[in-house]
């Protein structure tokens, strides 16, 4: 696959594709049907080489199937070991990835072909703070919420296992007309556990003046991963500034996830995924209340084996 240089309409310049530049009257280039076709049905290739199945819905397809595709063992030539862990060896054919996204608890069973797996684990996302009514001359900001905390692991495949393992997931802070809700935490079942963000912080002053609010922690208590036990995002400072005006907070990221974005003046947050926090709500409005983005629910995503 190359840019289409064998064609002259399309208008490259330098072998680069260019944007139309109406102030000196300079075409852009033109996308090829055959190219974009082209270009399509090689990242397809890719994902239907992995085993899964092409959804145009979802963004992490390449990336996951890159990953599977690769052989770890082929990449050195001695068998992985991380001691105290029962893990010997990170290769081995992909047979699936699992993704786990209900509130509650779900028994999770491993194909029973599985010799290793990889759980990736995060904790629900904290709301955004929202603004209630706001009295005359006053305006408010709220910050963002922070996404939850993240671990992963390798695991051997053990009986125990294969009878069944509990997966927990809580659920991400509500929406709200004041200071955010906290996310709840996620484990798999005894050997990881990941607390939930923090929800954001609310500022309410004098209108027509610079201001600045913080938001939520990330969750801070993460245990028990072997690849990576890590604190989740803090929520995005709400800000006001005379020239420009408000912005509520954004979200903090997961690692599943970018956050809710942050708002405008007397605007609804928006709602985090996949741990990730939710934006928080600035206001000036008297009559009623702008809510605050909900964070995401945990989340937790294994990769099998064999």
């Amino acid at each position: 696959m190359d840019y289409p240089t064998s064609i002259p309409s399309v208008g490259l310049v330098n072998g680069w594709f260019v944007d139309e530049n109406p102030v000196v009257g300079t075409p852009g280039s033109l996308i090829p049907a055959a190219w974009g076709n082209g270009v399509t049905q090689e990242i397809l290739n890719v994902i239907k080489a992995a085993g899964l199945t092409p959804d145009e819905a979802k963004n992490d397809q390449l990336a996951l199937a890159i990953g599977a595709l690769v052989d770890f063992t082929k990449m050195n030539n001695t068998p992985t070991t991380l001691s105290g862990y029962g893990i010997t060896d990170a290769g081995g054919r992909l047979l699936a990835v699992k993704q786990f996204d209900t509130v509650g608890i779900t028994v999770y069973r491993p194909n029973p072909k599985a010799k290793r797996i990889r759980v990736r684990l995060v904790g629900a996302g904290g709301s955004g703070a929202g603004c209630p009514p706001v009295a005359a001359t006053y305006q408010s900001l709220g910050g963002g919420g922070g996404s939850g905390a993240y671990a992963e692991s390798l695991y051997d495949v053990s009986a125990e296992m294969l009878a069944g393992i509990p997966i927990t997931l809580g659920a991400g802070g509500a929406a709200r007309n004041a200071i955010g809700a906290a996310g709840g935490g996620a484990s798999f079942g005894p050997y990881m556990s990941a607390a939930g963000g923090y929800g954001g912080q609310i500022l309410t002053f004098v209108a027509n003046t610079s201001g600045f609010v913080q938001g939520g922690a990330g969750g801070l208590a993460v245990t028990g991963g072997n690849l990576a036990n890590a604190r989740g995002i803090h929520g995005g400072y709400a800000m006001s500034n005379t020239n420009w005006g408000l912005l509520s907070g954004a979200g903090g990221a997961s690692p599943f996830d970018g956050g809710g974005s942050f708002t405008g003046v007397n605007g609804n947050g928006n709602p985090g995924a996949r741990g990730s926090g939710g934006s928080g709500s600035c206001s000036t409005n008297a009559s009623a209340s702008c809510l605050s983005g909900p964070g995401g629910n945990a989340f937790c995503e294994i990769w099998e084996y064999e």
